[in-house]
């Protein structure tokens, strides 16, 4: 069992629904952002999913974050909210009109 900052790591995670090239090559993370996503976003996605049980401390702090929608306190839970608003849908603005 490896622990990346206290989060439990699983398999790796990718989201080519929304990052398609990967997070590092979205530009919208940065090289260790994008790292520490892939290394424990399985773990992030299980638990807020409630498919998985918080192990410890910082697993059932993370839970509490996401089931109560406040701000997040650490670098992880920050990154996490970071991601979920990104993969919300983006509105589309056409720019066209009739002259």
């Amino acid at each position: 069992m490896t622990l990346v900052q206290g989060f439990i790591q699983q398999e790796l995670f990718y989201d080519d629904v929304h990052f398609p090239r990967g997070f590092r090559k979205s530009g919208d993370f940065s090289i260790a952002e994008s790292e520490l996503l892939t290394n424990v976003g399985s773990r992030l996605f299980l638990l807020e999913q409630g498919q998985r049980k918080p192990e410890n401390q910082v697993e059932v702090q993370f839970v509490n974050m996401c089931s109560s929608k406040i701000e997040g306190q650490t670098k992880v839970e920050v990154l996490w909210q970071k991601y979920k608003t990104l993969t919300k849908h983006k509105p589309f603005h056409a720019l066209s009109g009739q002259t």
